[in-house]
Protein backbone atom coordinates (compact mmCIF):
# COMPACT_ATOMS: atom_id res chain seq x y z
CA UNK A 1 0.00 0.00 0.00
CA UNK A 2 3.20 2.25 -0.34
CA UNK A 3 2.47 5.26 2.56
CA UNK A 4 -1.04 4.46 2.57
CA UNK A 5 -1.78 3.56 6.53
CA UNK A 6 -4.91 2.61 8.20
CA UNK A 7 -5.73 4.97 10.89
CA UNK A 8 -4.60 4.20 14.67
CA UNK A 9 -5.77 6.77 16.58
CA UNK A 10 -9.63 7.35 16.37
CA UNK A 11 -11.85 9.46 19.14
CA UNK A 12 -15.28 7.99 19.68
CA UNK A 13 -17.95 10.57 20.59
CA UNK A 14 -21.63 10.90 21.41
CA UNK A 15 -24.38 10.87 24.64
CA UNK A 16 -23.81 8.83 27.10
CA UNK A 17 -25.06 5.11 26.89
CA UNK A 18 -24.79 4.42 23.21
CA UNK A 19 -22.07 1.98 23.29
CA UNK A 20 -18.92 3.39 22.71
CA UNK A 21 -17.20 0.86 25.13
CA UNK A 22 -18.88 -2.13 23.88
CA UNK A 23 -17.78 -1.05 19.76
CA UNK A 24 -14.48 -0.97 21.00
CA UNK A 25 -14.53 -4.10 22.36
CA UNK A 26 -16.09 -5.28 19.20
CA UNK A 27 -13.24 -3.48 17.44
CA UNK A 28 -10.88 -5.58 19.66
CA UNK A 29 -12.53 -8.84 18.45
CA UNK A 30 -12.56 -8.64 15.18
CA UNK A 31 -8.81 -7.75 15.03
CA UNK A 32 -7.84 -10.13 17.43
CA UNK A 33 -5.94 -8.19 19.59
CA UNK A 34 -4.98 -7.98 22.76
CA UNK A 35 -7.47 -5.48 24.55
CA UNK A 36 -6.88 -2.90 27.15
CA UNK A 37 -9.74 -0.57 28.77
CA UNK A 38 -9.13 2.02 31.28
CA UNK A 39 -11.17 4.88 32.35
CA UNK A 40 -9.41 8.07 32.59
CA UNK A 41 -10.01 7.29 36.64
CA UNK A 42 -7.92 4.34 36.37
CA UNK A 43 -5.00 6.79 35.15
CA UNK A 44 -5.52 9.44 37.90
CA UNK A 45 -3.35 9.04 41.14
CA UNK A 46 -3.49 11.50 44.46
CA UNK A 47 0.37 10.45 44.57
CA UNK A 48 2.99 12.96 42.84
CA UNK A 49 4.28 11.56 39.36
CA UNK A 50 1.94 8.21 40.08
CA UNK A 51 -0.37 9.09 37.06
CA UNK A 52 2.50 9.68 34.66
CA UNK A 53 4.08 6.35 35.72
CA UNK A 54 0.44 4.39 34.72
CA UNK A 55 0.15 6.10 31.69
CA UNK A 56 3.62 4.95 30.25
CA UNK A 57 2.82 1.62 31.68
CA UNK A 58 -0.25 1.74 29.90
CA UNK A 59 1.88 2.18 26.59
CA UNK A 60 4.98 -0.20 27.77
CA UNK A 61 3.24 -2.97 28.55
CA UNK A 62 0.74 -3.12 25.19
CA UNK A 63 3.64 -3.03 22.95
CA UNK A 64 5.18 -5.87 24.46
CA UNK A 65 2.29 -8.23 23.15
CA UNK A 66 3.30 -10.25 20.58
CA UNK A 67 0.62 -9.00 18.14
CA UNK A 68 -1.63 -5.63 17.94
CA UNK A 69 -3.16 -4.32 21.24
CA UNK A 70 -6.17 -1.93 21.48
CA UNK A 71 -5.46 0.56 23.94
CA UNK A 72 -9.15 2.04 25.02
CA UNK A 73 -9.09 5.02 27.12
CA UNK A 74 -12.96 5.76 28.32
CA UNK A 75 -13.84 9.37 29.85
CA UNK A 76 -10.64 10.70 28.28
CA UNK A 77 -11.83 14.46 28.42
CA UNK A 78 -11.60 14.47 32.28
CA UNK A 79 -7.45 14.22 31.86
CA UNK A 80 -7.37 16.17 28.65
CA UNK A 81 -9.48 19.16 28.60
CA UNK A 82 -8.84 22.49 27.23
CA UNK A 83 -5.73 24.43 29.07
CA UNK A 84 -6.47 27.00 30.92
CA UNK A 85 -4.62 29.76 33.45
CA UNK A 86 -5.99 28.16 36.62
CA UNK A 87 -4.91 24.63 35.38
CA UNK A 88 -3.23 22.65 38.34
CA UNK A 89 0.57 21.60 37.40
CA UNK A 90 0.26 17.64 37.84
CA UNK A 91 -2.78 18.48 35.08
CA UNK A 92 -0.26 19.19 32.50
CA UNK A 93 2.35 17.00 33.27
CA UNK A 94 -0.48 13.91 32.70
CA UNK A 95 -1.32 15.50 30.00
CA UNK A 96 2.35 16.50 28.81
CA UNK A 97 3.08 12.32 29.45
CA UNK A 98 -0.14 11.20 27.63
CA UNK A 99 0.78 13.30 24.09
CA UNK A 100 4.30 11.58 24.36
CA UNK A 101 2.67 8.12 24.75
CA UNK A 102 0.39 8.77 21.63
CA UNK A 103 3.54 10.29 19.73
CA UNK A 104 5.70 7.44 20.44
CA UNK A 105 3.38 4.50 19.70
CA UNK A 106 3.58 6.07 16.14
CA UNK A 107 6.99 5.65 15.51
CA UNK A 108 7.92 3.76 12.66
CA UNK A 109 9.17 0.39 15.12
CA UNK A 110 6.12 0.54 16.99
CA UNK A 111 3.05 1.84 14.14
CA UNK A 112 1.49 -1.30 13.91
CA UNK A 113 1.51 -2.66 17.64
CA UNK A 114 -0.95 -0.12 19.16
CA UNK A 115 -4.40 0.40 17.80
CA UNK A 116 -5.59 4.06 20.61
CA UNK A 117 -9.45 4.30 20.87
CA UNK A 118 -10.88 6.91 22.84
CA UNK A 119 -14.18 7.84 23.81
CA UNK A 120 -15.92 11.16 25.38
CA UNK A 121 -19.48 12.27 26.18
CA UNK A 122 -18.32 15.50 25.71
CA UNK A 123 -15.40 16.35 22.76
CA UNK A 124 -15.91 20.30 22.44
CA UNK A 125 -14.17 20.18 25.92
CA UNK A 126 -10.99 18.15 24.80
CA UNK A 127 -7.33 20.38 24.40
CA UNK A 128 -7.05 21.08 20.45
CA UNK A 129 -3.46 19.34 20.50
CA UNK A 130 -5.41 15.84 21.35
CA UNK A 131 -8.19 16.31 18.96
CA UNK A 132 -5.27 17.15 16.36
CA UNK A 133 -3.60 14.03 17.06
CA UNK A 134 -7.24 11.61 16.22
CA UNK A 135 -6.68 10.76 12.94
CA UNK A 136 -10.98 10.31 12.87
CA UNK A 137 -13.18 11.64 15.13
CA UNK A 138 -16.72 9.65 14.90
CA UNK A 139 -19.74 10.26 16.54
CA UNK A 140 -21.62 7.69 17.85
CA UNK A 141 -25.74 9.16 17.63
CA UNK A 142 -28.64 7.97 19.25
CA UNK A 143 -29.91 4.53 17.91
CA UNK A 144 -32.78 5.05 15.45
CA UNK A 145 -36.09 3.11 15.26
CA UNK A 146 -35.15 -0.11 13.76
CA UNK A 147 -32.18 -0.19 15.86
CA UNK A 148 -34.35 0.78 19.21
CA UNK A 149 -36.66 -2.17 18.84
CA UNK A 150 -33.46 -4.65 17.87
CA UNK A 151 -32.13 -3.44 20.76
CA UNK A 152 -35.23 -4.35 22.99
CA UNK A 153 -35.78 -7.35 21.34
CA UNK A 154 -32.60 -8.20 22.37
CA UNK A 155 -32.83 -7.29 26.18
CA UNK A 156 -36.23 -9.26 26.13
CA UNK A 157 -34.96 -12.43 24.12
CA UNK A 158 -35.15 -14.56 27.29
CA UNK A 159 -38.69 -13.55 28.67
CA UNK A 160 -42.06 -14.16 27.63
CA UNK A 161 -43.30 -11.46 25.60
CA UNK A 162 -46.74 -11.32 23.77
CA UNK A 163 -45.86 -8.65 21.47
CA UNK A 164 -46.53 -8.20 17.55
CA UNK A 165 -44.78 -6.22 15.17
CA UNK A 166 -47.22 -3.52 15.24
CA UNK A 167 -46.62 -3.77 18.51
CA UNK A 168 -43.03 -3.22 18.44
CA UNK A 169 -43.02 -0.64 16.25
CA UNK A 170 -45.78 1.71 17.98
CA UNK A 171 -42.91 1.06 21.00
CA UNK A 172 -40.16 1.99 18.80
CA UNK A 173 -41.86 5.31 17.51
CA UNK A 174 -42.07 5.54 21.49
CA UNK A 175 -38.91 5.71 22.15
CA UNK A 176 -37.22 8.10 19.67
CA UNK A 177 -34.88 10.07 21.76
CA UNK A 178 -33.38 7.05 24.06
CA UNK A 179 -30.03 5.88 24.41
CA UNK A 180 -28.68 2.32 24.53
CA UNK A 181 -28.64 2.44 27.60
CA UNK A 182 -32.50 4.08 28.69
CA UNK A 183 -33.85 1.24 26.51
CA UNK A 184 -31.86 -1.41 28.88
CA UNK A 185 -33.50 0.57 31.88
CA UNK A 186 -36.99 0.85 30.02
CA UNK A 187 -36.95 -2.85 29.06
CA UNK A 188 -36.03 -3.68 32.67
CA UNK A 189 -38.85 -1.60 34.23
CA UNK A 190 -40.97 -3.19 32.13
CA UNK A 191 -39.91 -7.01 32.50
CA UNK A 192 -40.63 -6.02 36.40
CA UNK A 193 -44.82 -5.24 35.96
CA UNK A 194 -45.88 -8.67 35.20
CA UNK A 195 -43.68 -9.87 38.72
CA UNK A 196 -44.91 -6.83 40.61
CA UNK A 197 -48.99 -7.86 40.21
CA UNK A 198 -48.04 -11.14 41.99
CA UNK A 199 -47.84 -9.32 45.03
CA UNK A 200 -51.15 -7.49 44.68
CA UNK A 201 -53.44 -10.23 43.09
CA UNK A 202 -56.65 -11.58 44.35
CA UNK A 203 -57.73 -13.16 41.36
CA UNK A 204 -55.70 -16.21 39.00
CA UNK A 205 -56.28 -18.32 36.35
CA UNK A 206 -54.94 -21.50 36.27
CA UNK A 207 -52.83 -22.41 33.18
CA UNK A 208 -50.44 -25.84 32.58
CA UNK A 209 -51.04 -26.22 36.54
CA UNK A 210 -49.75 -22.73 37.53
CA UNK A 211 -51.77 -19.62 38.86
CA UNK A 212 -51.47 -16.76 36.82
CA UNK A 213 -52.72 -13.37 38.17
CA UNK A 214 -55.85 -12.25 36.00
CA UNK A 215 -57.68 -8.66 35.53
CA UNK A 216 -59.98 -7.91 37.71
CA UNK A 217 -63.56 -8.26 34.83
CA UNK A 218 -62.13 -11.50 34.34
CA UNK A 219 -63.87 -14.85 35.80
CA UNK A 220 -60.88 -16.65 38.57
CA UNK A 221 -60.43 -20.03 39.01
CA UNK A 222 -58.58 -19.15 42.02
CA UNK A 223 -59.29 -16.57 44.59
CA UNK A 224 -56.36 -16.00 46.52
CA UNK A 225 -53.41 -13.79 47.66
CA UNK A 226 -49.86 -15.09 46.99
CA UNK A 227 -49.22 -16.12 49.96
CA UNK A 228 -52.27 -19.05 49.91
CA UNK A 229 -50.52 -20.33 46.89
CA UNK A 230 -47.45 -23.03 46.85
CA UNK A 231 -44.40 -20.90 45.31
CA UNK A 232 -44.00 -23.41 42.43
CA UNK A 233 -47.69 -23.11 41.22
CA UNK A 234 -47.34 -19.34 40.87
CA UNK A 235 -45.78 -17.33 37.45
CA UNK A 236 -46.05 -14.03 36.48
CA UNK A 237 -48.17 -13.21 33.00
CA UNK A 238 -46.41 -12.34 29.70
CA UNK A 239 -45.12 -9.16 29.38
CA UNK A 240 -47.14 -6.72 26.79
CA UNK A 241 -46.50 -3.44 24.95
CA UNK A 242 -49.12 -1.90 28.12
CA UNK A 243 -46.26 -2.71 30.16
CA UNK A 244 -43.65 -0.72 28.19
CA UNK A 245 -46.36 1.97 27.80
CA UNK A 246 -46.83 1.98 31.34
CA UNK A 247 -42.88 2.04 32.14
CA UNK A 248 -42.36 5.03 29.64
CA UNK A 249 -44.32 7.56 32.42
CA UNK A 250 -41.79 7.05 34.61
CA UNK A 251 -38.56 6.21 32.37
CA UNK A 252 -37.59 9.04 30.23
CA UNK A 253 -35.02 9.76 27.84
CA UNK A 254 -31.90 11.07 28.91
CA UNK A 255 -30.29 13.06 26.62
CA UNK A 256 -31.79 16.50 25.62
CA UNK A 257 -32.40 17.82 22.50
CA UNK A 258 -29.53 20.87 23.53
CA UNK A 259 -26.88 18.39 24.08
CA UNK A 260 -27.86 16.43 20.48
CA UNK A 261 -27.50 20.05 18.88
CA UNK A 262 -24.14 20.08 20.61
CA UNK A 263 -22.61 16.60 19.11
CA UNK A 264 -24.30 17.92 15.63
CA UNK A 265 -22.55 21.19 15.81
CA UNK A 266 -19.68 19.46 16.37
CA UNK A 267 -19.61 17.12 14.03
CA UNK A 268 -19.65 19.70 11.32
CA UNK A 269 -16.45 21.59 12.28
CA UNK A 270 -14.64 18.72 13.68
CA UNK A 271 -15.80 15.02 13.19
CA UNK A 272 -18.43 12.78 10.78
CA UNK A 273 -20.93 10.40 11.21
CA UNK A 274 -20.57 6.99 12.41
Amino acid sequence: TGSIKPWKRILLYGPPGTGKSRLAQAVSSEIKSTFYCVSSSDLVSSWVGESEKLIKELFHHATKQTGRSVVFIDEIDSICRQRSSREEEYSRRIKTELLKQMEGADTAHLSDKIFLLCATNCPWELDSAFLRRFQKRIFIPLPDKKARIELMKIHTKDNKIVMSEEDWTVLGEQTEGYSGSDLANLTLESLFCPIRELQTSKKWKQKDDQFVPCKEDEDADLKASIVEIPADKVRPREVTLNDFLSALKTHRKTVTQEEIQKFENFTKSMGEQG
